[in-house]
């Protein structure tokens, strides 16, 4: 499960964009309140993996760029919780089916949110909207024009991200799914 972009991409170039790019991401308002607060390179280093791997000529097992992937939306959202609270995220989520039908679509006629990896309900439970995954694309853009990327590496290189844009919406389909591991996305216990 590789793009079929091939990018001839080097380890120190991709790890100088992804740098950047994260450095740029946690910066900008309008998308920075969905990371969480670890130092930078703790979290950059799981994503430099996925993408090294992605990118790859060598096919990559997709039990393996899930449990990447796993690791980096791990990294990026997840949240610990120092202080414990007698109440939680899960408490209050019939409010979401009172106001709009049904949080994550139980009826067939509502659209299910279907997860990546089993960290990816880090970041689908900040209920992120589409113009987040856009702020994203848009900042890899300043980030390859900041570090004179040329145009045969810069073009595919954003085609490949902005082509996970409904998967990481959690519209697409699990990078590796088995029955250990659900890919149904759930607010509930």
């Amino acid at each position: 499960m590789n793009s079929p972009l091939k990018i001839s991409l080097d380890d120190q170039l991709l790890t100088q964009i992804i740098d950047v790019w994260y450095a740029k991401m946690r910066d900008d308002y309008r998308i920075n309140r969905y990371f969480y607060d670890r130092p930078l390179a703790e979290q950059a280093a799981p994503l430099k993996r996925l993408l090294s791997a992605l990118l790859t000529v060598q096919p990559v097992e997709p039990q393996t760029l899930s449990e990447l992937a796993d690791a980096a939306f791990t990294a990026a959202f997840a949240r610990g919780n120092a202080k414990p609270s007698l109440v939680n995220n899960r408490d209050f989520a019939f409010l979401g089916t009172l106001m709009n039908g049904n949080i994550v679509g139980d009826d067939s006629e509502v659209p299910r949110l279907t997860m990546l990896c089993p960290a990816h309900s880090h970041f689908l439970r900040l209920n992120p909207i589409d113009e987040v995954y856009d702020v994203a694309v848009e900042l890899l853009q300043a980030t390859l024009a900041q570090l004179n990327v040329g145009n045969e590496i810069a073009a595919p290189l954003i085609r490949l991200v902005a082509s996970g844009k409904d998967s990481v919406m959690g519209r697409g389909e699990p990078i590796f799914d088995d029955e250990e591991r659900s890919s149904r996305f759930s607010t509930h216990g």
